[in-house]
């Protein structure tokens, strides 16, 4: 679909630049894609992370703060005083007192690239972000996608109540995978389009290539990438699950008696900030810094682009990851990958590629199970690779039906 010459406005929420490099992925997506099919675009990011996103922002992107608390105060009262007002006669507009609103408000469209939400389990926090995140912009009277993403199960009541209270209300939701997609069906929704993930069609860079060549240098072993997640460790350890320690002798494992190099990336990255969800270096230093064999495993230590985090797993021989979208770049670049995850979100996108087993749940996780998933993997690597490269283009076409349902919805096509 060709653009029609005018200048969009898209404001996107959910996703920074900072911290989760998956977000990051999907935003700098969108930057590479959306202009080619609606035409010339401006981007306002609403970002958790203001000051991390206004360092790590590409140029042209504005940087708008939407904090967690933020949300709750005083964004999501302000859109519902403002929905209540227009009942009235009362302009929307005067009711946006914030520069978030403000932004929301002037929007064409409002995408909502949260990656996962509306998910049984998760607590009612998460939950209740989801549910203002998601009808901010409705109450504002702006229509909203949500892109690529992990919806479901709606099993438990008020997740249900609040999936299908706001749900049907979107222009579009893309569902990331065949799970997700029956899942909403569930709902009796009919604004579902199947697509893959945004981050599949981000742009390959051949700055960042070069960059990550010059970060590990010449290569004396073959190398794996090693990326682990505090949000998976946070799980393991409800299960009595040493996390940290079984990573530990994986990679010296690895190292030691199977002769590779580790490439040691955290994907998700706050370096001035303490350990979080969306903080996994301070797990991966601790990890580091417990190995027999740190000369063989290299840390990357700092906030990376997205393209730059790609360029090093595409380095790697087999990817090991607990973070979606390090997941996503290993078939992006057709690198053999092993996961251990928690989520129907990891199987639904491996399912495509034949590669479904390829995914551990983090409940069954110890160093052993690791070497065993990791022998197979590398014994199998001909014929993964083989299979994403069969897949991959199809995979690719349907993550660009992402920008196609945003185009429709510009339009006020469903």
């Amino acid at each position: 679909m060709e653009g029609t010459g005018a200048m969009t406005r898209i404001v996107t929420l959910g996703a920074a630049f900072s911290a989760n490099k998956g977000a990051a992925s999907m935003l700098q997506a969108l930057l590479d894609n959306l202009p080619q099919v609606i035409g010339d675009c401006r981007f306002e990011v609403l970002t958790t992370y203001p000051e991390e996103d206004l360092r790590e922002a590409p140029p042209g992107v504005e940087v708008v703060s939407c904090t967690p608390i933020g949300l709750p105060l005083l964004h999501f009262p302000l859109a519902l005083a403002a929905a209540m007002g227009a009942r009235l006669g009362i302009p929307r507009g005067w009711f946006c007192r914030t520069r978030a609103l403000k932004a929301i408000h002037r929007a064409d469209i409002v995408l909502d690239v949260a990656g996962i939400s509306f998910v049984d389990g998760r607590g009612i926090v998460t939950l209740g972000y989801n549910a203002l995140m998601t009808s901010t912009p409705l109450l504002l009277g702006r229509p909203v996608v949500k892109a690529a993403q992990a919806l479901g199960p709606f099993q438990h009541r008020l997740n249900r109540f609040f999936a299908a209270l706001i749900l049907g209300r979107l222009q579009a939701i893309c569902a990331r995978g065949r799970a997700t997609e029956a899942h909403l069906r569930t709902l009796g929704l009919d604004n579902v389009h199947l697509v893959a993930d945004l981050a599949f069609s981000m742009e390959d860079s051949d700055a960042a290539v070069q960059r990550a060549q010059r970060r590990l240098g010449a290569a004396s072993r073959d190398r794996v990438a090693v990326i682990p997640s505090a949000v998976v460790q946070e799980y393991a350890r409800g299960r009595g699950i040493e996390y940290r320690a079984e990573l530990v002798k994986f990679i010296d494992a690895l190292c030691e008696d199977r002769g590779f190099d580790v490439v040691l990336i955290p994907h998700a990255i706050r370096p001035a900030a303490r350990a979080g969800r969306m903080n996994d270096l301070p797990l991966c230093r601790e990890i580091h810094s417990a190995l027999k064999s740190r000369r063989h495993c290299h840390l990357v230590d700092e906030s990376l682009p997205p393209a730059e985090l790609r360029a090093l797993i595409d380095l790697c021989e087999v990817t090991v990851t607990s973070r979606f979208h390090a997941m996503v770049s290993a078939l992006a670049t057709g690198t053999p990958v092993l996961v251990v995850g928690w989520s129907h979100k990891y199987a639904e996108v491996l399912e495509p590629f034949g590669l479904a087993e390829q995914a551990m749940d983090y409940a069954a996780l110890s160093a052993d199970e690791l070497l065993r998933g990791f022998d197979a993997t590398l014994k199998s690597a001909p014929t993964i690779r083989t299979a994403i490269a069969a897949v991959l283009p199809t995979v690719q076409s349907q993550s660009r039906k992402n920008y196609e349902a945003i185009a429709d919805a510009l339009e006020g096509r469903s």
